[in-house]
């Protein structure tokens, strides 16, 4: 009975950590489609925005939140950027898909000592940061189907 139990539990954990990957490859798009719209992705100063990415060989199992929160964290300077530039608009819609996605996925503050912190990626442009948090839920979202 109890290998039941848990069996049943885990299969709809499962299924709620895949559904919450496929949400956030939506509210990545929105993000990645407004800043595109934006005058700042198109304005000289965005070529010098470099941004913290973890690269496909950091996404082990125990550092996904952490790298998850950290792609978070770089968004907010996306943020402070466009904000800066007078795009509000674009920056309150960005900023509503990110606390979609960090509702989602809420942040644990708990991070292994075997995983890098933020700062420690490297620095690479929006194009590169956005292909890689999209990887990232691809492949979290191709782990764990719905």
């Amino acid at each position: 009975m109890n290998f039941w139990i848990l069996f049943i539990f885990t299969n709809i954990l499962m299924q709620s950590f895949a559904t919450n990957w496929s949400r956030i490859r939506n509210e990545l798009k929105t993000i990645k489609d407004e800043f595109e719209k934006s005058k700042y992705s198109k304005s000289k100063y965005q070529s010098d925005l470099r941004l913290y990415t973890a690269r496909m060989d950091d996404y082990t199992g125990t550092c996904i939140q952490p790298i998850f929160d950290c792609f978070c964290e770089e968004i907010y300077v996306i943020l402070e950027e466009i904000s800066m530039s007078g795009e509000e608009d674009v920056a309150g819609i960005i900023r509503n898909q990110l606390a979609l996605m960090q509702t989602i996925l809420p942040s644990n503050n708990d991070m292994p000592d075997s995983c890098k912190k933020c700062e420690e990626y490297e620095e690479k442009s929006f194009s590169e940061f956005m292909e890689s948090f999209e990887t990232l839920a691809q492949k979290m979202n191709y782990l764990h189907p719905q």
